[in-house]
């Protein structure tokens, strides 16, 4: 029992004089004297200046600690300053470590800036801190020891980031991202164990413009050894600002989970949100994160999109946007189109919208299959209630050439409305169908108007063209007989010529639509025509031709039967939002007199089938 109690007493006494080595060594060690090693050392293995211009302090017991001051480390083989900091000081429980647990007490870092830059190579500023250090000329590498379970537990009291930023610059895109006042806490960080995270910061950006206040609350839970990670009880709020959004800043409150699985590479989420007076049901996920490939199910009650467009500026018509456009390609006022980011975007998903506004249009339970890859993106198949008909079709954007391509069929549609609403002009009314198949490119909307190919057909029934009476312009026509010029009158959207069916056809080339098969009907009419609709530059040139096969009463004109028969020439001209009409009424009075001499004729001859007689006996003579 003597033996044992000395033997206590002499560990007790080696112990007391550990401790009392460690605590001299801790007082009396300078760890400032390592710094000149510590940057030597840096330097020789990376190529990159390492600074530690603040002091440096350990601690030795209870914890194993480090605290530093002000540093800052360059990028390779430069000046430039790649990260800094301005305090830093973590610390290890020591007991815990001989029973294999390292249980970090805290991390704390303050002032922290780094600079991340994407090289037109596609290289990283930082590639070289992640990959292994070269072995010596001469010298092959080590083999790998076998690998051993590691029985040590990695156990975190908590993180704690202040006055951070992050920078971000793509030099090939120009993209630039900046994150700053980005604020970090997290509880226990360990295997298995439940946590919560706070993080806030503000992000500004280029390419895509954009300035936000992003806060997130959420609890997490991670297991090491199966790599999985998973966000519980997610409460984000995003506050976006930009001169485009109608009342300047749109906050965006989201709820819902997450769940990664690194080891298989995926992750997905399902989030609640609300923007303005949508209603949003998100369900996202990555199907791999290298090379990266996403999912979406997208639910919207309503979406008005033409609340987050800039509107046209005020007093400029549409035919003075083609003037700017013909002058200078892209004009001001022009809307640029880049459809780059389509390129090596892996995705496929399905988006629905209950109700929706764009474009001036009013759709109704909208739904799209969206695939992107390669380079491409394909909205099909689509569809949407809209007018009291429907719409189906396939949308197709292409950015590796900056096209888009439409297959459209309107079926049933109330074409007034939908006219009205689309380019705010009242010029028809009616129902029935409308199909378009057409593509275009260019990097503007002008450009692709004006590069706009391909056809489109019309056919409609029971409905109206206004802004011009065909049937006064035969009334007219009667008492002008013997004048000799056109008369020319602006669109008057009082008047208005009633069809019972009218069907076109257009072929369309470089932003022209050529129709040569107009056939307009109504009970007192038959008009047909041919001509061109200038898209690109807001124009039209066509010319049409209308005859009386009834009475004019039911177009405000009387029934004159002379008249019947008598083709009526009348082009339409002019910037679409100040169309004119040309009546060609010398014309009408040669042809008028024709027809009233023809008439004679056959009344003095016997008949029509008389004069063809008379004249076939001509001929033999």
């Amino acid at each position: 029992m003597k033996a044992l109690k000395y033997l206590l007493y002499a560990a007790g006494a080696l112990l007391a004089l550990l401790v009392i080595g460690a605590i001299a060594f801790a007082l009396l060690f300078d760890a400032n004297k390592l710094k000149g090693e510590i940057e030597r050392v840096v330097k020789q293995d990376t190529r990159r200046t390492l600074k530690l211009e603040g002091n440096l302090h350990l601690a030795f017991w209870p914890s194993i600690g480090a605290s530093m001051g002000r540093a800052s480390l360059s990028e390779r083989a430069s000046d430039v300053t790649f990260a800094s900091i301005d305090s830093a000081h973590v610390a290890v429980a020591l007991l815990p470590l001989f029973r294999g647990q390292t249980l970090v007490d805290q991390v704390q870092l303050s002032g922290l800036k780094v600079n991340l830059v994407k090289r037109a190579d596609g290289k990283f500023n930082f590639d070289d801190l992640l990959s292994a250090p070269a072995a010596p000329a001469g010298k092959a590498p080590a083999a790998a020891p076998a690998a051993k379970a590691s029985t040590v537990q990695f156990d975190i009291t908590g993180v704690r980031i202040e006055h951070a930023n992050v920078s971000y610059r793509d030099l090939k895109s120009g993209q630039q991202i900046a994150v700053s006042d980005l604020e970090l806490r997290t509880g226990r960080i360990a295997s298995g164990m439940p946590g919560k995270l706070d993080i806030s910061a503000s992000i500004r950006g280029a390419k895509p413009e954009l300035d936000a206040k992003f806060k997130l609350a959420t609890g997490y839970r991670f297991e090491l050894e199966r790599r999985t990670a998973e966000l519980s009880g997610l409460d984000a709020r995003i506050s976006m600002s930009s001169p485009a959004l109608p009342q300047g800043t749109v906050t965006v409150p989201i709820t819902g989970s997450a769940q990664a699985d690194f080891g298989k590479g995926t992750a997905h989420a399902d989030l609640a949100m609300k923007v303005d007076d949508s209603n949003i049901r998100a369900k996202l996920g990555v199907e791999s994160f290298a090379p990266a490939a996403y999912n979406f199910d997208v639910d919207v009650d309503r979406l008005d999109i033409d609340r987050y467009l800039k509107s046209k500026p005020e007093g400029k018509s549409a035919a003075e946007g083609g003037k700017g456009a013909r002058a200078g390609g892209a004009a001001a006022g022009d809307t640029p189109v880049d459809l780059s980011w389509l390129k090596g975007l892996s995705a496929r998903g399905r988006l629905r919208v209950g109700q929706l506004r764009v474009e001036g249009l009013k759709l109704a339970e909208a739904k799209t299959d969206v695939r992107a890859a390669n380079g491409r993106a394909d909205l099909a198949p689509h569809s949407a209630s809209l007018y009291q008909g429907t719409l189906a079709g396939a949308l197709a954007l292409d950015g590796n050439t900056n096209r888009i391509f439409l297959k459209d069929k309107l079926t049933d549609v109330a074409i007034g409305p939908l006219v009205r609403d689309l380019v705010q002009r009242d010029v028809i009314e009616g129902r029935g169908n409308v199909a378009l198949d057409v593509q275009a490119a260019g990097a503007s909307v002008n450009a692709m108007k004006k590069s706009l190919a391909g056809n489109a057909q019309l056919a409609l029934r029971d409905g109206a063209i206004k802004g011009f009476n065909v049937g006064e312009a035969l009334r007219k026509a009667e008492t002008l007989v013997g004048s000799k010029s056109a008369q020319t009158q602006a669109a008057d959207r009082s008047q208005k010529t009633d069809f019972s069916e009218l069907t076109a056809s257009f072929v369309i080339r470089n932003g022209v639509a050529h129709s040569d098969d107009l056939n307009l009907k109504s009970p007192l009419l038959r008009v047909g025509g041919a001509g061109d609709v200038d898209i690109g530059n807001s124009r039209i040139d066509y010319l049409a031709k209308a005859s009386l096969v009834g009475t004019a009463q039911g177009q405000g004109g009387r029934e004159r039967a002379e008249l019947r028969g008598v083709t009526v020439p009348v082009r339409v001209v002019g910037p679409f939002d100040a169309l004119k009409y040309e009546v060609d009424y010398r014309a009408v009075a040669t042809e008028a007199l024709k027809s009233q001499t023809t008439k004679k004729l056959e009344e003095q001859l016997g008949g029509k089938g008389a004069i063809q007689e008379k004249l076939r006996g001509l001929f033999k003579r």
